[in-house]
């Protein structure tokens, strides 16, 4: 029997088709997971473009992708490391700490600084009052341990809001978190995720370089971006986010590289434990989950802790997506959307940034008629 959804691929995949042939990055993955069957269509190639010493673009064509092929996940981060290994704990109830917690009792360096007292639910939720971003790579380029000074800065970094007042989507937030995990479990983020996640679920994510060294050529190239790409060759391999760049590609809020494949196996558990389900290799207990997702740590928002839920009208997962979905995007042009109402997950991950990030319109017309055409056929 065909899933009720297969009449629709051929439409959908010449949408993934026409965005990359339009110049939609060099590369889109997409996925449609159900229980009966796992559907993955894949469209051009690792790269497309470098520059020459005049800065004119030349073709620099990569490699055909598969859904095997490991992208820069960006954002997607947060959800996947950083918040999957917070609902660890919370499962296990082993690590010592809850949502209500304040930072300084989990990682010492936050005491006495005006971030302290943050609870790890506010910074989960995107409700601490932290600011979204700051350009710390660029304000910490003069010191010799670039590291040390941004960590500096994050916590020398003023409350734009009073905590619980506001929602503002803070990569800070995630950056202290990150941070605190490695206090708590006394190890470095990216073994945590090794160790705790990707074993466990045999996939082949993580953070640069990978562990089994994957070569840069069977990694999706970002953007050719002038500060850090003097060569005129696009970023491959390395982080495109500048301020986890700044600490060795490992960081709570982007940093972590994967395929298509990865994403799905691992938003797999989410869902499990968002229906319910009891808990599989990852752990996640569903009273948890399901306090997350129906928890907001400040008003008139539509983050939940983790994750985002769609916004009405005129979401990145289209108009049709059921209420009860959650999700996340990532700034490199990569999604997640977990529909426990369908039993569905759609991933779609491109490099719209390649070769600039001036392209916006595009990955968001993309998203949006993609998942609408998914939800419709399901």
């Amino acid at each position: 029997m065909k899933p009720p959804w297969s009449h629709a691929r051929a439409p959908i995949a010449a949408l993934v088709d026409d965005a990359v042939s339009q110049g939609l990055g060099s590369a889109v993955a997409l996925a449609v997971w159900t229980p009966e069957r796992a559907w993955y269509h894949c469209a051009g190639r690792t790269k497309r473009y470098r520059r020459d010493g005049q800065g004119t673009l030349l073709p620099d064509p990569g490699l055909p992708i598969g859904p095997t092929t490991a992208f820069d996940l960006a954002s997607l981060t947060k959800p996947l490391v950083t918040s999957t290994l917070i609902a660890q704990d919370l499962s296990s109830r082993t690590a010592g700490y809850d949502l209500d917690t304040p930072l300084d009792r989990l990682w010492a360096p936050s005491r006495n600084t005006p971030l302290a007292e943050l609870t790890v639910s506010s910074l989960i939720g995107h409700g601490s009052g932290l600011p979204a971003w700051h350009d710390f790579y660029q304000q910490a380029c003069e010191q010799p341990d670039r590291a040390k000074e941004i960590q500096r800065l994050v916590l020398a970094t003023p409350l734009a809001t009073p905590p619980g007042t506001q929602a503002v989507y803070s990569d800070l937030g995630f950056l202290l978190l990150g941070w605190m995990l490695e206090a708590v479990h006394g190890q470095p983020l990216d073994r945590l995720y090794q160790q705790r996640i990707a074993k466990p679920l045999s996939i082949h994510s993580g953070f640069r370089p990978l562990p089994q060294q994957l070569p840069f050529d069977a990694i999706v190239a970002t953007e050719i971006w002038p500060p850090r790409c003097s060569d005129g060759r696009p970023l491959q391999g390395a982080v495109h986010d500048d301020n986890s760049a700044g600490l060795n590609g490992i960081s709570g809020h982007a940093g972590l590289f994967g395929s298509v494949v990865d994403v799905v196996t691992q938003a797999q558990s989410w869902l499990r434990a968002a229906q319910e389900k009891p808990a599989d290799r990852l752990g996640l207990d569903p009273d948890v989950v399901q306090a997350w997702l129906q928890t907001a740590a400040a008003p008139s928002t539509t983050w939940r802790l983790g994750w985002d839920t769609p916004s009405r009208p005129g979401s990145t997962a289209g108009d049709s997506v059921p209420e009860t979905t959650f999700g996340h995007l990532g700034f490199t042009g990569t999604s997640l959307w977990i529909c426990p109402a369908r039993s569905a997950i759609a991933v779609l991950l491109s490099n719209r940034v390649h070769p600039d990030r001036a392209e916006v319109q595009g990955i968001r017309a993309l998203r949006r008629s993609v998942h609408d055409a998914i939800w419709l056929s399901l």
